[in-house]
């Protein structure tokens, strides 16, 4: 009697660790990475004062020709400095708007800009960010099922089968209660 109860613990632990080891087998693991757009921030920087100015040794001015007529009617043209265009360019208000980044895995990034009196006036930026997002799923390789099934021609069935991701395969006892016999099956899921 001992040697039986043995026997029966003996195969009950076999049968776990199949099961254990089918089980693992049986599960592929899909990961899928989205990024998803996020909420744009809209933000103002403060504009400091200049850390460093510095004025180069031969500076490009803005020119204009000027002719210059001399006594024996000879002309010479020269290039003078062009103080209104450097006036305008002083006080007029230039605006600018920077992309800095516009890619799927950081988002978009665009930086506006003023200035005028040769100072920067305003510093705003507006940010959307993306998100990474990981979805890990696990799909079963091994899909076992059972069927039971009746015809009109007063046959009864009862089987069960597996699928193997898509293909499944099946058999089935089938008896009208005088005949009696097996049926095997071919199926696919779509």
């Amino acid at each position: 009697m001992k040697l039986l109860n043995w026997k029966y613990i003996l195969i009950a632990i076999v049968m776990l660790a199949v099961g254990f080891f089918a089980g693992r087998w049986n599960t592929d693991t899909v990961e899928s990475i989205k990024y998803v757009k996020g909420d744009t921030i809209h933000d103002s920087i403060e504009v400091p004062e200049p850390y460093e100015v510095k004025t180069p040794a031969n500076p490009v001015l803005p020119t204009k020709p000027d002719t210059v007529t001399l006594e024996g009617g000879k002309e010479y043209i020269t290039l003078k400095v062009d103080t209104a265009k450097i006036i305008a360019e002083y006080v007029a208000e230039v605006s600018y708007n920077i992309p800095i980044f516009n890619n799927d895995t950081l988002g978009v990034l665009t930086a506006d800009l003023k200035v005028q009196y040769n100072k920067l006036k305003k510093f705003s930026y507006d940010l959307t960010p993306v998100k990474k997002v990981v979805t890990v799923e696990r799909k079963r390789v091994l899909t076992p099922f059972v069927e039971a099934s009746y015809s009109s021609f007063n046959y009864v069935g009862i089987g069960g089968g597996i699928y193997i991701n898509d293909v499944g395969i099946s058999a089935k006892y089938v008896t009208d209660f005088v005949k009696k016999g097996f049926e095997v099956g071919l199926h696919y899921k779509f």
